[in-house]
């Protein structure tokens, strides 16, 4: 699909994704989405799919969007997180309501520009929602399979009473 029905998000990995760490990688994936409600997650190769959600109630993060699919890919170097979603039926909702909309205004002698501006508010209101909570997602995803892959990086140690930082030396 093409955008605004589909949006993709490209985050870089410090981790390698190696034959070893693979699994486990694709099992992260699969646990953070279900934490969140996802719907018919499935694994396959370096991908995992997701249809909806399986919460029925309003606010749900997978919810809004048709599916989506996460993908490790090799490129420039380096592995990347890919993560696309489609929105086909946000739109066609959309569209459908704010035209009946517009019909009604239009016959009952109402301003014409009343259904586009219902479209821009429920279709575009809600893809912005989208955009910004899924990008969120893509990388905090990035970031926990980094934390996984490389482990976990503390900040240095700094001395409580004065706040410098601790020395080895």
């Amino acid at each position: 699909m093409i955008f605004p029905f589909s949006v993709s998000y490209n985050r870089r990995l410090k981790a390698t994704i190696t034959p070893d760490n693979q699994h486990a990688v694709l099992q992260y994936i699969m646990n953070s989405i279900l934490d969140d409600k996802a719907n018919n997650v499935l694994a396959d190769d370096i991908h995992v799919t997701y249809k909806g959600s399986t919460s029925a109630r309003r606010g749900s993060l997978f919810g809004s969007v048709d599916d989506g699919t996460f993908s490790l890919i090799y490129k420039d170097d380096s592995w990347w997180l890919n993560y696309q979603i489609n929105m086909r039926e946000l739109f066609v909702f959309t569209t459908i309501a704010s035209t009946i909309m517009g019909v009604f205004m239009l016959l009952g002698g109402g301003p014409w520009w009343v259904g586009i501006a219902a479209f821009l508010w429920l279709c575009g209101g809600n893809w912005i929602i989208i955009f910004i909570r899924h990008e969120t997602v893509a990388t905090s995803i990035a970031a926990g399979i980094d934390d996984l892959i490389c482990g976990k990086t503390g900040l240095p140690e700094q001395d409580k009473m004065t706040g410098e930082l601790k020395s080895w030396f």
